[in-house]
């Protein structure tokens, strides 16, 4: 929702983060997003200032050391590197998992019109400046910030399934826990970076390397936006 008298562009703003993360705005048409409902969502009240979540969301230095059961699911991810670093690319599934689940134990049947480029892969999607849209084969992420401070962030978390799954029971638990994990494990670290928010040495954003260029795009779109 949007209350502006002005809104921006659907088409600029949401579609074209789509583009710009997975190489074209119809590689998501496959996830059928308008088809799916709320299996689970969650709440969590987190202490630190919204854009340190997006940084948090966009980089995968952190991975390794506290995402231990997300890095056994995507293995590269072992490596540092983001997924949204590479435009179109999903960072695979390892070789002995079989879904995306906190055991990487079997989910459900992918969703109907993912296809085999698709198929075994996670894709990340910042949709600035308070959305985070998470795609795998067989259900979506969906996560909401909501700003209530400078250092207080409210973040609503909404796992999409299929209605065939919601509406006929079917235990979802080891895939929510999966991204529960994660958003626990990396809500933790926002909360323990927070207090040296405040530090003038990162008054403008602090030091990017080339390879942080996704994040540096994300403070040249803020800052345009605060001068404006």
């Amino acid at each position: 929702m949007c209350l502006a008298e002005q809104p921006p562009s659907f088409e600029d703003d949401v579609m074209g983060a789509i583009a710009e993360r997975l190489g074209s705005r119809e590689s998501i048409d496959g996830y059928e997003l308008d088809a799916l409902t709320v299996g689970r969502r969650i709440t969590y009240d987190v202490q630190a200032n919204w854009k340190l979540i997006i940084e948090n969301f966009m980089e995968c230095y952190h991975c390794a050391t506290i995402h231990p059961e997300l890095t056994e699911v995507l293995p590269e991810f072992a490596d540092g590197y983001a997924a949204q670093f590479f435009v179109g690319h999903g960072a695979e599934f390892g070789a002995d998992v079989q879904g995306f689940t906190v055991d990487g134990g079997e989910g459900f049947d992918k969703l109907p019109g993912v296809d085999e480029d698709h198929d075994r892969r996670y894709y990340a999607i910042t949709v600035r400046p308070t959305v985070f849209v998470n795609l795998v084969p067989d259900h979506v992420i969906f996560h909401r910030m909501f700003p209530v401070s400078e250092s207080r962030t409210i973040v609503e978390c909404d796992w999409l399934y299929t209605r065939e799954v919601v509406e006929s029971g079917k235990d979802v638990s080891r895939s929510v826990e999966l991204f529960h994990r994660v958003n626990e494990q990396d809500f933790e670290a926002c909360e323990r970076t927070q207090p040296a928010m405040s530090s003038r040495a990162y008054a403008h954003g602090g030091v990017l390397v080339p390879s942080e260029h996704h994040i540096g795009e994300f403070h040249h779109w803020l800052t345009q936006r605060l001068a404006d």
